[in-house]
């Protein structure tokens, strides 16, 4: 791709090549490659939930899954986002990376997605659940999310349940308020930069009447 130089400066379009139409494919390279060369967390991302009476909220969660058919997120469900997915269950999810790739140049990738969020079977994720590490499953056992806490209360159940776990083998079994999420995406939009280049934009929408997804070049 040519490269306009004007008074030492450089511009041009950035160009986002599709090999398939599944949307999914392409989250999958991307965040391959953002796992490479990202030295923050690629799992990580926004989700932007809305209550009952229109009040929008956002909270950064870490992706814990994904599937053929959506992305899996684990929660409380005594929490202000889960309450909300209740009442409204549309939210909006926002990964966001920039590094610098193996070429020296710094890539900035954001992907949007906007979709239903679908509570899931406890059964689905026991295993992934059991896969956490200590300090997220005494996390589920001592925080109810979103609640005021006094630090040295917190900080005294943590050591009384650590000890227990350390000394008594105390198993820590999943808690019935863990609850898990699928967002079944009807839009994944993805959007590509690179130094000095225009970004460009990848808008994936889901037929409503089948599971086919079409998908349109869009302006940065």
């Amino acid at each position: 791709m040519t490269m306009t130089m004007l008074n030492g400066e450089s511009s041009d379009l950035a160009f986002i090549e599709l090999k398939t139409d599944n949307p999914y494919d392409l989250f999958k390279i991307w965040y391959k490659e953002a796992c490479t060369f990202s030295t923050g967390m690629p799992n990580a991302f926004c989700l932007a939930t809305m209550s009952k009476d229109m009040k929008v909220s956002a909270r950064h969660l870490i992706l814990r899954k994904l599937e053929a058919d959506g992305f899996v997120i684990f929660t409380d469900n005594r929490s202000r986002k889960s309450k909300e997915l209740t009442e409204v269950p549309e939210a909006a999810m926002c990964f966001l990376w920039s590094y610098i790739d193996d070429k020296n140049q710094h890539i900035s990738r954001q992907v949007r997605i906007e979709g239903e969020m679908v509570v899931l079977e406890k059964e689905s994720y026991e295993d992934l659940y059991e896969k956490d590490k200590l300090f997220c499953k005494i996390r589920s056992y001592i925080c109810q999310q979103d609640q005021e806490v006094n630090w040295n209360d917190l900080k005294a159940r943590h050591d009384q349940l650590l000890n227990e776990v350390r000394i008594n083998k105390k198993s820590l079994p999943m808690p019935d308020h863990f609850i898990g999420y699928k967002m079944m995406p009807t839009s994944i939009e993805y959007y590509y930069a690179r130094d000095n280049l225009i970004g460009d934009r990848i808008l994936f929408e889901k037929s409503s009447t089948s599971s086919s997804w079409k998908h349109k070049r869009i302006a940065a």
